[in-house]
């Protein structure tokens, strides 16, 4: 094994991250979202924010790791902050400098590794984005490019976090702008009082709608809607917009216009995936100030009871027969407006009539109990064979994770059938 050098700026790359104000806090949804993402798309066990200091590497956020933080001198982050690309390390055993790493020889038993330095203010390499997995592998150009996309949006929520404390600074030294965030505040209820008042109407008959909907403590991305497309055809959809406040809320008001007017030119409102395609069209990232949105839209034939389906990163539907049977309705892909070329898949499942099809946002699973045991989603799918409506679904949560609030924005639509 050979111990990382230290970079030729390193009291300023210190000095830099000691501003972010992040080594030692607790976990971030907007950076675990981050690194449950890589995992989805390169399909590796672990993944990795970390922060490098004098001695040793903090991970801000992870997924696959119990550690949360290791020795400098064993890390392989030490290495990759002194890179200006990737360092990827396609098989461990093969490279001097991690053969006989401890986390080679011992748990995790890493055979591949790949780090991408970011970039705190400055333009010092404070950290790395990283994937690790347990057998040797190659990252294609393709993947590379995903790689490098994700450090992007790492980069940026580091450096919004200094944008945070900085207004947050600013505010407690000038009692004159007391005055203007109380009138933030009010504008933001309003918002959310706007966006509540665009929730669809429950309907009845041949189907029958119910749902749940609690904001988080600040303005969130969750919407949803369902509407009839002909006579014969019901729409289900429902988005979230990473991240909070005004910026998420404003995109999804946006993408619920196109959806609820079927305003995606050249595409087939009956076609789950032609939607998912267009919308990933219209709402880049670079177009949207670096937001990103997971998606699921289904379209149920009443004549049939066929339900079409597709999945942009969102946690797939769940259909409960009435013998409760559970159907998970696909894999989830990837999100709206990462990459301009993703291409999406329908899927197809039969409702039978009595059935109920249940879809959400992450938000009504990912809660964390007193012991900050994160809820998992097939905890959740265990929950709705037992709790036929909605506000059930709610209250059992509640009542195993013993919280009275939620962390996110929590969506969910009932239709049966």
């Amino acid at each position: 094994m050979i111990a990382p050098a230290l970079p030729l700026d390193e009291m300023e790359r210190l000095e830099s991250l000691r501003s972010l104000g992040l080594l030692d806090t607790d976990p971030e949804e907007r950076f675990d979202a981050v690194t449950r993402l890589a995992t989805m798309i390169f399909e590796t066990p672990i993944a990795y924010i970390s922060l490098v200091d004098e001695t040793r590497q903090y991970l801000k956020s992870r997924v696959g790791l119990d550690l949360c933080e290791s020795s400098r001198e064993t890390s392989f982050c030490g290495h990759a902050i002194l890179e200006s690309q990737a360092l990827i390390v396609p098989d461990t055993l093969g490279d001097e400098r991690f053969a006989d790493n401890p986390m080679v020889s011992g748990e995790p038993f890493a055979r591949f590794y790949a780090g991408l330095p970011l970039r705190g203010p400055g333009g010092f390499n404070v950290g790395t984005l990283c994937l690790m997995d347990i057998e040797p592998r190659v990252l294609s150009e393709g993947e590379i490019a995903r790689l490098n996309q994700l450090k992007t949006i790492a980069e940026r929520e580091l450096q919004l976090g200094s944008v945070i404390r900085m207004q947050d600074d600013l505010l407690k030294t000038r009692n004159a702008l007391i005055e203007s965030q109380r009138t933030i505040a009010q504008q933001m209820d309003e918002a959310l009082a706007y966006v509540v008042s665009l929730l669809p109407q429950n309907i009845s008959g041949k189907v029958r709608t119910s749902y749940e909907f609690i904001p988080s403590s600040t303005l969130g991305g969750d919407s949803f809607g369902f509407h009839w497309i002909d006579a014969e055809h019901f729409a289900i959809y429902l988005l979230d917009v990473c991240g909070h406040g005004v910026g998420s809320a404003l995109l999804s008001v946006s993408a619920m216009n196109v959806l609820r007017g079927q305003t995606l030119p050249g595409v087939d409102f009956l076609e789950p995936s032609q939607v998912l395609a267009g919308m990933n069209r219209t709402f880049t990232m670079d177009g949207h100030n670096g937001l990103y949105f997971t998606m699921w839209y289904g379209v149920l034939d009443v004549a049939t009871g066929l339900l079409r389906f597709a999945g942009a990163g969102h946690p797939p539907a769940v259909i409960v027969e009435p013998e409760g049977t559970i159907h998970r309705l696909g894999a989830p892909g990837l999100p709206i407006g990462c990459f301009d070329t993703t291409a999406y898949a329908t899927g197809e499942a039969q409702l039978p009539r009595g059935s109920c099809l249940y879809v959400f946002s992450d938000g009504i699973y990912e809660v964390r109990d007193p012991s900050d045991s994160m809820g998992t989603y097939e905890e959740f799918v265990a929950i709705l064979a037992d709790a036929p409506l909605a506000e059930t679904v709610i209250a059992r949560i509640r009542e195993q994770k013993r919280a009275d609030a939620f962390e996110d924005d929590v969506s969910l639509i009932r239709v049966g059938f």
